[in-house]
Order: C-alpha cells, then structure tokens, then sequence
C-alpha cells in the first residue's frame, strides 16, 4: 500500500508579506510516521522546501503569488499509483492552493482516498467538503490515531462508519456528508510515534535555513505540550484542540531531541508549542535534563507562550539550557481589549516577566494584534503605551499585525453571525492580504482601513523607535548581522527577507 503526503506551497501577496516564511511541518511529520506504522510505503513532496525561492502566479488569482515549486514539477515526483494522499492545512489563508493540489491529485488519482487535517479543516470540515470536489475525508483535532485508523480501513477497503474523529464524503449515496463523532484528546502522549523526518528533504532544509525561528544552525521543530487551557477569542486552537492541556514527560522530550541530534545533526530546535510553558517546574526540570545530558544546542521558544511562570530563575534556566529567543504574546496593551479577548494576562506581571528574561540574557519577541472588531483608538494607544515600556525592560523584537478573523475562532462566529464575514473564496482570499500593508483588510468597527494601515505601521515605528533610543547599540546589531546573514532576532530576518524581496524580479512581477 502507498500514500503520498504533500506540505503544499504558502500563499502570499503578489507583491509584498513581511512574516510569511517556510517552516518544517512537523504535524505532517507526526502523521507520516503514523501511517508509515501500519505497513504504508510512504512519500512526501515537500513543496515549499524543494525550491523555498520560486514564486509563481497561482492560477485565476493574479495577485496572488503561491511560494515553492511549480505544479508540473511536483507532478513529476509522483508515483504511478497511491491508495492514501493527504495534507495539512494548519491556516486558512492557504485554503485556496490546498483545495487546488486536492482535487488536481483526486483527478490523477480517483481511487485514492483524499484527506486532509489541520486547524482550518477542524474549524469548518463540511465547507471543506462541500467546496473541494477531490475531498474524501476531513480529520477533525489530532491526527495521529484517526489517521492509524483510517490508513487500516483504507487497506482493508471497509466502512468509514465508525472512526471517531471524521467528517468525510459517500460518494456512492449522492456525495453525502457524515460527521462521526468527535475523538477525545490522546490520553498517552509520551507514546506518539516519533515525527518521520526522515520521509522529509532535510538537506534542502539545511542548505536554505529553513527555520520557524532563528536558523542557529541545523533545525528542526519538536513540541513538548499539546492543546493550551485558555480560551482566546481570536484563536482557533480551542476547536482544534479543546482546553485540555497535556505535557510531555521531560525525558521524552529529552530523549527525541538526543534522537534527533545524533540521527540528522540538529542542534537547533524549535518548539511548536501552542502555550510553551505553564508550569515553571516542568521548564526547571527539562533545562536541568538538558544540562545534564550534556546537550551542546541551541533552542526557542518562537510561537509565543505565558509570562506568569517565567521568573528569572526560570529565564536563567532557559538561558544556560541554551535558550536564546523566547516570544510573548500579550496581543494587546489594553486592560479592556485583554478582558474582551479572553487574553488571561496583566500587563505589569507581562513587563516584570520580559524584564527577568532580558537580565538572563534571552531575545524576547512580542506578538501584537491590532484591529479587533469593538477596538478603540485609545486601546491602541495603549498598546504604544506597552509597547514602548516593553522596549524599555529590554524586548527586543515587536511584531504588531492586524487582526483577522479564522474560522473556528470565537471573534469569526461572532462576524458570521452578524453577516460580516462570509466562507468564501474572497474571504480566504482577503486572509491571505492580512499581513501586508497595503491591502490588508479591516474589520474595527469604529476606524477605516486608511487608519488602521497608518496604526500598524506607527505600531512599528513605536517600538523600534524607542528600542533604538533606550539602547542604540542594537541599530550597530541590526546592520551588521543583516550585512553578514547572521541574524540573532526575528526583527533582523525581516528586514533581510525585505532586502532580498526587493531585489526579486520575480516576486514583484
């Protein structure tokens, strides 16, 4: 038996994106070793890592640029024949490429059953259906046991009807839609299979510094919890994950990244985490095991994670571990906006935390959102506000963006309900102008899209102002490592992507 797993091209603005940028698929990875158990013989293209620079105009979309390699070349590794394809579609601005690569592999390969799992399939698995023809089966939450399950059913060619955790097609009973019931959350989750990184391109990988975080050296992302407990408006993790909040033993974590530095060289690791850490025991013992392994690497914390339980003998613990970036994510300065979006966190205990960060010596990002729908000029002119004192007890990176609404997120409901979003293709479209300035699209119900434009940009100019001013050393920083390719913050990855965009021929036409 044969699969065939894609990680699919990134969509991106024609002509401008600041954050976009490729990073390993490690959920792929999970499902890939899942499958690869129950006796598949499996392939992964890797779309984006085989030529991590091409952009090509996608299809109708000619504003629309997708990142990696062209359709008929993908088509050219293929196989004669597959039983399994799927994929992952983690966000929603690349719904549009992944729903095109689905029903171009169902008409090459009818026989195949076609799945596909991730965040944005989880929030709205019967859209994903209805809307994509080649779509056979949409695998709702974790992945890991229902794809086990499925890829066993799919070898015995027997009934869907009892998988827990699928929304998936009859096509036989005019294309009817079944929604089995939802799968509880893995209860052993020291016992998910290792990530198959060796199914994966990781020389390309390597060679192009593909990284989710800082590119220290050879990287690969693990992850040491799964789900988080809180319940932010604007996110779409609690439909995907529920609240349940479940932690790794350390030396199982331990032990994969001692696997993964002996079997492929990685010394740099990133952490998937949704919320890295919640309880600051758990953090003390996994930097104590890392010590005391004698572990010579690097690793970061770039997704964001709590301040409550960074103390500064946590953040020198991080910091003698190896640890050299940690990324908060506040969202906001506001106390109001904090409570409206269910964001669980003070903005003084936030200050504190990132001030002990920076004594220990960490790089500390900040994730900012700005534009929600019932925001405020005077709530963003708190967020400066925050900001700017951020700046001052030593964050050194800022990335202020706009505010947009994903489906299985509580804010997206909320716009649906009220007729101002609609499950569309120009509204996954408009998703994937969300990071660019100028046409990103607003949905504040008190301020235009001229405005919000003018705020996001004065966002930037906020806190990298005053970090210049409090400490005009890092602007030296900032040249050099951008001159010389040898970034140290997310800031200064920016700025080189922005250079090296500029002088793209291809990216802008």
């Amino acid at each position: 038996m044969k699969a065939l797993l894609i990680n699919p091209h990134k969509l991106l603005p024609r002509s401008f994106s600041l954050t976009q940028r490729p990073s390993p698929p490690l959920g792929l990875a999970c499902i890939a070793g899942a499958i690869e158990k129950q006796g598949y013989q499996v392939t992964v293209i890797d779309c984006v890592a085989e030529v991590p620079d091409h952009y090509f105009i996608f299809s109708d979309y000619e504003d629309i640029v997708a990142l990696g390699i062209g359709f008929d070349e993908m088509s050219d590794k293929l196989d004669a024949d597959y039983d399994l394809i799927g994929m992952s579609c983690m966000f929603s601005n690349n719904w549009l490429i992944n729903r095109h690569l689905l029903n171009l592999l169902k008409q090459r390969y009818p026989g195949a059953v076609v799945i596909i799992g991730g965040e944005h399939a989880s929030a709205i698995p019967e859209y994903c259906l209805n809307d994509c023809e080649g779509l056979d089966v949409v695998v709702t939450g974790e992945g890991e046991e229902t794809v086990s399950e499925l890829a066993i059913l799919v070898k015995e060619k027997k009934s869907f009807s009892h998988i827990d955790g699928i929304v998936y097609k009859v096509r036989d009973r005019g294309e009817k839609i079944i929604s089995n019931p939802r799968r509880k959350r893995i209860r052993e989750i020291n016992a998910i299979e290792v990530p198959a990184w060796h199914l994966f391109p990781l020389q390309k990988y390597f060679d192009n510094d593909i990284s989710y975080g800082i590119a220290y050296g050879r990287s690969l992302p693990v992850i040491a919890t799964r789900g988080c407990p809180y319940e932010c408006t604007f996110c779409s993790s609690p439909q995907m994950w529920g609240t349940k909040y479940t932690m790794r033993d350390v030396e199982n974590v331990v032990d994969e990244i001692k696997h993964l530095n002996t079997t492929f060289g990685i010394t740099n690791f990133d952490f998937y985490d949704l919320t890295a850490i919640v309880e600051n025991q758990w953090i003390l013992d996994f930097c104590a095991a890392v010590r005391r392994e004698g572990l010579k690497i690097t690793w970061q914390i770039p997704a964001g994670t709590r301040s409550e339980a960074i103390t500064y003998e946590v953040a020198v613990a991080l910091k003698e571990s190896g640890c050299k970036n940690i990324t908060y994510a506040p969202e906001t300065g506001s106390k109001k906006m904090l409570t409206a979006i269910k964001k669980k966190i003070t903005v003084p205990k936030m200050l504190d935390s990132i001030d002990q960060s920076y004594k220990a010596g960490l790089d500390i990002k900040l994730n900012v959102l700005m534009g929600y729908p019932d925001e405020r000029i005077s709530d963003i002119l708190k967020t400066y506000l925050f900001l700017i004192k951020a700046s001052y007890h030593g964050a050194t990176d800022a990335s202020p963006s706009i505010f947009s609404p994903y489906p299985g997120s509580a804010l997206f409901d909320e716009l649906l309900e009220k007729n101002e979003v609609k499950l569309s293709d120009d509204f996954f479209k408009k998703i994937v102008f969300s990071q660019s300035f100028h046409r990103l699209n607003n949905y504040n119900r008190y301020y235009g899209k001229t405005l919000m434009i003018f705020l996001l940009i004065l966002g930037y100019l906020v806190f990298y102002g005053s970090n210049y001013l409090f400490r005009p050393l890092r602007m030296f920083r900032l040249f050099i490592n951008v001159a010389t390719h040898n970034y140290q913050t997310r800031g200064e990855y920016m700025l080189g992507e922005i250079i090296k965009r500029a002088g793209s021929v291809k990216y802008f036409l």
